[in-house]
């Protein structure tokens, strides 16, 4: 039995994620997806649509037309920061590839190791980032590009050392490549550390998650890409720590190659469905005042 087979065996509503994935048309996925919110919204309230001239209907218009939508207004200051990098500092982390290695910051990190991650429930005490996950205008923008309440599927934080990559090794990540976690879904990316060219900037063909091109499973080359799309779709978001972003990554994406440096990241995954292979375990931490059980459920109880 493949591995398929067997996640979906343990958990049948992965049928669901595996199957979508196979879906690469534009069109069918805006139509399956407009289904799937018509069944959420029969569950929920239907969303009200973000108020004229609001920051929530700004973010709409922007990943309607390019898929990105940069937060200015939503930056987090130096020291929340702080108190954030403090809280995580205290957690052990992971290897990115699934090897079971535990790794220390302040014990150090070996110089052979360039890509680590904290470990999704450690995250979730983390009050900042999920005061940032579930601020009123980014789930009322998400909800209104999903067409009905979002669930929290998953959220991430990750460190890529670019100055243990000194022989420039490519990761997935690091290829243009789209994401296939849902029929429509949204993420937000926060930048934890100063992000330049050198140290994984992130990098997003603007306009791209409404085309059909290069819709195949897998990378996509870099000379395709430059050859379908204008430089000024190229958008690399640099940015200081506390810089914050929602993108639309069925989009195509990738980190630029980091050989300098080191960038941490935090990312949360709004889908329809709640279901995903890579997301968090049984919820063990209360749902905190003010959060929407449904809209959390994944991740607190």
């Amino acid at each position: 039995m493949s591995i398929v087979l067997k996640r979906i065996a343990k958990e049948p509503s992965l049928a669901y994620y595996y199957g979508q994935k196979g879906l690469r048309s534009v069109p069918a996925r805006k139509l399956l997806s407009a289904g799937v919110a018509t069944w959420v919204n029969a569950r929920t309230a239907t969303p009200a649509q973000p108020a004229p001239g609001s920051v929530a209907q700004r973010l709409v218009q922007d990943l309607e037309v390019t898929g990105f939508a940069a937060m200015p207004d939503k930056q987090l200051d130096a020291a929340t920061l702080a108190r954030v990098r403090e809280q995580l500092a205290a957690y052990p982390l992971y290897d990115y590839y699934g090897s079971g290695k535990t790794y220390s910051l302040a014990q150090g990190i070996p110089a052979d190791v360039i890509k680590i991650r904290h470990e999704s429930a450690d995250l979730f005490s983390c009050k900042p980032l999920m005061d940032l996950a579930n601020d009123p205008d980014i789930l009322a923008a998400v909800a209104a590009r999903l067409g009905a309440k979002p669930t929290i599927a998953s959220a991430e934080a990750w460190w890529t050392f670019g100055e243990h990559n000194q022989n420039a090794s490519h990761a997935f990540d690091d290829i243009y490549h789209r994401d296939v976690d849902d029929l429509r879904f949204v993420k937000l990316f926060l930048y934890l550390t100063d992000t330049d060219l050198h140290s994984g900037a992130h990098r997003f063909v603007l306009g791209s998650h409404n085309d059909d091109r290069f819709t195949r499973r897998g990378a996509i080359n870099d000379a395709d890409v430059d050859g379908a799309y204008a430089p000024d779709k190229l958008l690399t978001v640099t940015g200081t720590a506390g810089t914050s972003f929602l993108e639309e990554t069925w989009g195509i994406h990738r980190a630029l190659l980091a050989t300098q440096g080191r960038r941490l990241i935090f990312s949360v995954l709004y889908t329809l469905a709640a279901t995903v292979p890579f997301g968090p375990g049984k919820p063990a931490l209360p749902l905190p005042p003010g959060y929407d059980s449904y809209v959390n459920r994944r991740l607190f109880r």
